[in-house]
C-alpha cells in the first residue's frame, strides 16, 4: 500500500483499488481510558447543559406537543393514555416504572460502554462514536424544536415520578428544577436503550444475544406509561441512534470483488494442462537410471525405448 493511502485518516478520501465507492465515516480510534472517560463526561455534561440552557417558551413547547398528539391520533398510535392508566392503577407497578425510568438509563449505558472498551475493543470505536453522534443530534433537536412531555401537554395523564416522589421528582428543589422539562423529542432513554441492544448484537456471537432487544422494548413501555414521552418521541430516539450507526459504518465499500493477484506487471502465468503438454524430455545432465530387463520402461525414457549406451572410442 502506498504511503499516502496508509496515512489517510478514517473517513476521508477514496479507498484504493478498482471498483470501490466512496463512503465517509465519523468513527475515531479507541483511545486511552482517561481520554475515553473524558469524552463520555464531556458528552454527558454537554447534554445536561443544553437541556439546562434551552429555556423554551411555554407556548412553543406545548404547541409542538399538540402537533405530535394530533399526528398520533391520526395514525391511531396514541397508546400513551392507556398505558399510563394501566401503570397508575397499581402502586407497586407505578413505582417500579418510575425507578426504572430514573435509574436504568444511567446504569446500563455506561456499563455497556465499559464492557465494550474492556472486552470488545475491536467493536468499541464505531459503537462509541455512534452513541456520541446520536446524543449530539438529540441535543440539536432539543435546542431547535422543544416539545413538552405528555404529562404536561395531554389532559388526564398522571406524572408517575412526581406522584410517588421518585428520586426527588416533584420537589421544587429537586432534579426537575435543574433541567429543561421541554426536551421530550427525541427520547434519549429509547435512543440509548436501542444503542445498548445493537452493541450486544454486534459485539457478541451468543445464540442469546438478541434477547438484548427486550431492553429497548421495556424502556419504550416505561417512557410511555410514565407519561414522559410520546410514541413519536420513542420513534425519534430509535431513528437518531440509527443515524449515528449509519454515519459510523465505514469509509469504503467494494462495488466489485478485487482482482486476483498476478505475476509480472499483472500477467498471470498459465500452466499448460496435462492434455496439452508435449513428451517429457530427459534432463541431459541427469544420470541415467540402472538398466532393467528387456522390454521394461527405462527411467527418463517415457516412450519405453531402451536407453542408448555410449560408444567407446578406440585410442
Amino acid at each position: 500500500m502506498a504511503y499516502a493511502d496508509a496515512c489517510q485518516p478514517v473517513g476521508a478520501g477514496l479507498a484504493p483499488g478498482r471498483g470501490r465507492i466512496r463512503r465517509f465515516s465519523l468513527t475515531w480510534p479507541r483511545l486511552a481510558a482517561p481520554a475515553e472517560l473524558g469524552i463520555v463526561a464531556i458528552g454527558y455534561f454537554g447534554y445536561a447543559l443544553v437541556r439546562l440552557a434551552v429555556r423554551a417558551g411555554h407556548a412553543a413547547a406545548f404547541g409542538q406537543a399538540a402537533q405530535l398528539w394530533d399526528a398520533e391520533r391520526w395514525l391511531h398510535v396514541d397508546i400513551e393514555t392507556s398505558l399510563n392508566y394501566l401503570v397508575t392503577g397499581d402502586p407497586a407497578l407505578a413505582q417500579l416504572t418510575g425507578y426504572y425510568y430514573g435509574l436504568l438509563h444511567f446504569i446500563v449505558t455506561p456499563a455497556t460502554l465499559a464492557w465494550l472498551y474492556l472486552r470488545r475493543p475491536a467493536a468499541f470505536p464505531r459503537l462509541r462514536s455512534a452513541l456520541v453522534l446520536a446524543t449530539a443530534g438529540a441535543n440539536l433537536v432539543f435546542w431547535t424544536w422543544p416539545v413538552a412531555p405528555p404529562r404536561f401537554a395531554v389532559p388526564g395523564m398522571t406524572d408517575v415520578l412526581s406522584r410517588y416522589h421518585i428520586l426527588g421528582a416533584g420537589d421544587p428543589r429537586g432534579p426537575d428544577s435543574m433541567v429543561n422539562l421541554y426536551a421530550a423529542m427525541p427520547s434519549l432513554h429509547v435512543a440509548w436503550a436501542v444503542w445498548c441492544a445493537v452493541a450486544v448484537a454486534i459485539a457478541t456471537r451468543s445464540r442469546w444475544r438478541h434477547l438484548a432487544w427486550l431492553y429497548p422494548v421495556a424502556t419504550t413501555f416505561v417512557v410511555l406509561a410514565s407519561a414522559n414521552h410520546f410514541v413519536l418521541d420513542a420513534a425519534g430516539g430509535a431513528a437518531i441512534t440509527a443515524l449515528g450507526l449509519v454515519a459510523t459504518r465505514g469509509n469504503s465499500a467494494r462495488a466489485h470483488p478485487p482482482a486476483q493477484p498476478t505475476r509480472r506487471a499483472g500477467v498471470a502465468r498459465r500452466e499448460p494442462s496435462p492434455a496439452t503438454k508435449g513428451p517429457v524430455r530427459a534432463d541431459p545432465l541427469s544420470k541415467p537410471a540402472a538398466p532393467t530387463t528387456h522390454g521394461a520402461m527405462v527411467a527418463g525414457m517415457p516412450d519405453g525405448r531402451p536407453q542408448p549406451q555410449p560408444r567407446s572410442r578406440s585410442p
